[in-house]
């Protein structure tokens, strides 16, 4: 059996001897199908390795405990693949003897399997990454293999192998995609979910979308263009996908009115429009409830034109530099830096972090693969708490004060709020992305369905309607926002009533007068605040979860990336602060002036 044999269709009365020997020498030693539902899951043990299929051949037995060799057949067991297609067929009833005519032609050409006593059958075709697109291998090349392939403990790595209707053995592995994309007669397209995977959508949370193991084959059509890039007619060339994870947040889908055009690109009749091919995604959809995905969905990122794109980029950016200069201000004015500056100190410099990671997921490659990815996406969740939860504290120091300044506030140090600020803050922030990790990390099914999905679909955040950022973001923020506006409530309330208790007895105290209207302004301040992050927040998040777009929408998305900008104005552009920091300069620049001119004096004496 160690010579090197073709692989090319034999005669009837060839097979009869072989098969025969393989049926009475092969032995099935563990189905996943006895295991787990279906088989689907591979959960058949050997030798620290899972296969869906083990099984002792050629006088092996099952207590051998040998190691098995890995057999990566492309479809489930009993499904021959069609190459014309490029879809797996039905499963027939010979499933067993389909293996074993499979298994003949690979001992018929590859060392490694003739001299195998045990085998572990691994049903999924090779894994290509977003640069590569899943090709049929030509007979020429396969039989190329079994030549260049003499190795006697593995197939070729990278393949798998099955049977055509027709009994011929036929190979697929991952191939560069500018090899392909475009030449010699191939198309590519962004497929969605991965191979053998289909779009359901959630049966419970109706919006949330899930791609699930489905039998149905992704077909697709190209068709030729004319010179403005519209379809004229079908092409008869073969569409492969490849799987590019889109980089926008939200998209939008196309239930009919496309057409996949020769050179990737997508034309939507309705828009007389081409969307390019890095935009949209397509895959079979299933409504909630329905068993079977029936039809193809696109769906697309927004079309933003190169202005809107500049906007956007100057927005972030804007907001960046305003926090930044927020914070220099306040590290330059002393009687800024006071218990209530250190608070604002602390959800200023939480909110430019945030700000710099939204520039740096702008400008950077979504790639899944990079080990900075999942972290990336924790701690752009992180920032996103400890914001919300800096103003927060504000809200209710501003209260407290106003509140409990004559009575309680004596007897309670300032420096035991600050650190209780300090553990609610941090800790609160560090439980919800700890917790979140944890579920995305747990192998129970209803903790991975809360899980915040961070760095399966993207770094950061996916999907706004999911359970995971519901629970772990939109929630904790919502509730924070929800305290803000009953504590600004109950503030604006006592300050009606102190400030009639102050008319009524007309109090002379100065210090008591000034004080209030201290922690007057700290108030109003911090309303401004809340109108500047409560209200775009809101507006946003709301037009993501009912997926409205517009201008209004469009508008209050603008005003939340210029949230620096607001924020600056807010603390900053005060005409107090502005005359306090051109003094502050001015001394500076003139104790500059001083210090060089006594040095010249007393150089030259």
């Amino acid at each position: 059996m160690n010579t090197v044999r073709t692989c090319l269709p034999a005669t009837v009365a060839f097979l009869v001897f072989p098969i025969g020997w393989w049926a009475a020498d092969a032995v099935v030693c563990c189905n996943s199908g006895s295991v787990a539902s279906g088989g689907k899951v591979a959960s058949c043990q050997n030798d620290n390795r899972t296969f869906h299929t083990v099984e002792a051949i050629g006088g092996g037995t099952c207590d051998d405990n040998r190691t098995a060799l890995l057999v990566r057949k492309c479809c489930s067991p009993g499904r021959p693949y069609d190459p014309e297609l490029r879809v797996c067929g039905t499963a027939g009833a010979d499933g067993d003897k389909y293996r074993q005519r499979m298994m003949h032609r690979l001992v018929d050409g590859f060392r490694a399997v003739a001299d195998a006593v045990m085998v572990g059958y691994d049903y999924t075709p090779p894994k290509c990454d977003a640069t590569q697109v899943l090709v049929d291998v030509p007979a020429v090349e396969v039989r190329g293999l079994m030549e260049a392939h003499p190795s006697a403990i593995e197939l070729p790595p990278g393949y798998c192998f099955d049977l055509t209707p027709s009994d011929e053995l036929v190979a697929r592995t991952c191939r560069p995609r500018d090899q392909y994309c475009g030449r010699d007669g191939y198309t590519c397209v962004n497929k969605c979910c991965t191979d053998g995977k289909n779009y359901f959508v959630d049966d419970q949370f109706k919006k949330h979308l899930n791609c699930k193991e489905s039998e149905i084959p992704f077909m697709m059509s190209a068709y030729e263009t004319d010179e403005d890039g519209r379809p004229v007619g079908r092409s008869n060339r073969m569409v492969l996908p490849y799987y590019l994870t889109l980089e926008c947040l939200f998209r939008e889908r196309l239930n009919d009115g496309f057409t996949l055009t020769t050179n990737g690109s997508l034309y939507l009749k309705d828009k007389d429009q081409l969307v390019p091919n890095t935009k949209y995604c397509v895959d079979s959809y299933a409504e909630a409830g329905s068993p079977v995905a029936t039809g193809l969905r696109v769906f697309m990122c927004p079309i933003e034109s190169s202005f809107t794109f500049f906007v956007d980029q100057a927005s972030y950016i804007a907001s960046s530099v305003c926090l930044a200069l927020t914070l220099v201000v306040y590290a330059k004015l002393s009687y800024l830096r006071n218990v209530h500056g250190h608070y604002v100190m602390c959800y200023v410099a939480c909110f430019l972090v945030l700000f710099v990671l939204l520039i740096i997921q702008m400008f950077s490659p979504n790639d899944l693969s990079s080990p900075f990815c999942i972290p990336f996406g924790y701690f752009h969740l992180f920032a996103y708490l400890t914001t919300f939860c800096w103003l927060n504290v504000i809200c209710f120091d501003i209260y407290w004060m106003l509140r409990y300044n004559n009575s309680i506030n004596r007897n309670t140090s300032i420096s035991v709020r600050t650190i209780m600020y300090h553990i609610y803050c941090w800790g609160f922030s560090s439980i919800c992305v700890s917790t979140g990790y944890l579920f995305q990390h747990s192998e129970h099914e209803t903790l991975l369905k809360l899980a915040p999905d961070i760095g399966y679909h993207s770094c950061s955040f996916y999907d706004f309607t999911g359970y995971g950022i519901i629970i772990f973001l939109l929630l904790p923020a919502s509730v924070m926002l929800t305290a803000n506006l009953i504590l600004f409530w109950i503030t604006v309330i006592h300050c009606s009533r102190i400030k009639s208790e102050l008319n009524k007895f007309k109090q002379t105290d100065d210090s008591k007068i000034q004080r209030f209207r201290v922690e007057k302004e700290k108030f109003f301040m911090s309303i401004k605040l809340f109108l500047v992050m409560g209200i775009p927040f809101l507006i946003s998040t709301l037009s993501v979860l009912f997926q409205r777009y517009g201008i209004i929408w469009d508008i209050f998305d603008t005003a939340s990336r210029l949230q620096g900008v607001f924020v600056f104005i807010i603390f900053v552009a005060k005409r107090k602060v502005i005359m306090d920091l051109r003094n502050k300069f001015r001394g500076s620049m003139d104790h500059s002036e001083s210090t060089q001119i006594n040095t010249t004096i007393s150089g030259s004496s």
